[in-house]
């Protein structure tokens, strides 16, 4: 059984957050980078205190995730299409460093 985040995300947060916000690209891109930001900031203290903040790194990934696939979803381009997208895009990425590494 997969499960639909779209779905998943509406009937858990649903009443928590106003309708426009799963929706919205602008609300949705904000919200991208303050769980970047709050991933970075867990990473900054990682490495600057030697602290393990394992768990807490996990779920702002899982954030990010999150918000990802829903302003994905506002473009068209969610799920197995921003599968493939990402395929197509790292392909062109080896091509032309390989392009550049040959070309030395």
């Amino acid at each position: 059984m997969s499960i639909n985040i779209y779905e998943l995300h509406e009937r858990m947060t649903g009443h928590l957050f106003p309708a426009f916000s799963n929706t919205d690209e602008r609300f949705l891109a904000l919200a991208l980078c303050g769980e970047a930001g709050e991933l970075a900031n867990m990473i900054k203290k990682r490495w600057r205190d030697g602290v393990d903040l394992t768990p807490g790194i996990r779920e702002e990934i899982v954030d990010i995730r999150v918000y990802l696939e829903l302003i994905a979803k506002c473009f068209d381009i969610e799920g197995d299409k921003l599968d493939t997208a990402v395929q197509a895009k790292l392909k062109k990425v080896v091509a032309r460093v390989e392009a550049r590494l040959a070309a030395r």
